[in-house]
């Protein structure tokens, strides 16, 4: 309805407002959307019998992903915070796994050279 609103009436602050807003709140739900689904997919890995080389390379992509992205997102004072809280969760478990599981192996090859 902002969007229409701002095509009759280019001069209406407030309908550019809150169809600015309003994509930026959907670039942020898709955000925390596709960090739900590359969980899900890691999980599905990580209960593997086996995790094969190609796997370990899939869930370090996917993490990388998640975290590159947060940092893109566009900041705004008009969130509503529960989507905040939510995106920089999804953020927080996926650069702590990612530590947990890739940053110490790059730290023990360090160590052998």
């Amino acid at each position: 309805m902002a969007k229409k609103a701002y095509i009759l009436e280019p001069y209406n602050r407030m309908a550019f407002t809150v169809y600015t807003q309003s994509k930026i709140a959907n670039e942020w739900q898709n955000y925390i959307n596709d960090a739900v689904n590359y969980f899900k997919r890691i999980e599905e890995i990580a209960n593997k019998k086996n995790i094969t080389k190609q796997d370990r390379e899939k869930v370090k992509i996917m993490l990388e992903i998640i975290i590159d992205e947060y940092k893109t997102l566009t900041p705004s004072l008009l969130l509503p915070e529960s989507l905040k809280k939510k995106a920089q969760k999804m953020y927080r478990k996926g650069k702590k796994l990612y530590e947990n599981v890739f940053a110490k192996t790059i730290q023990k090859i360090f160590k052998i050279y």
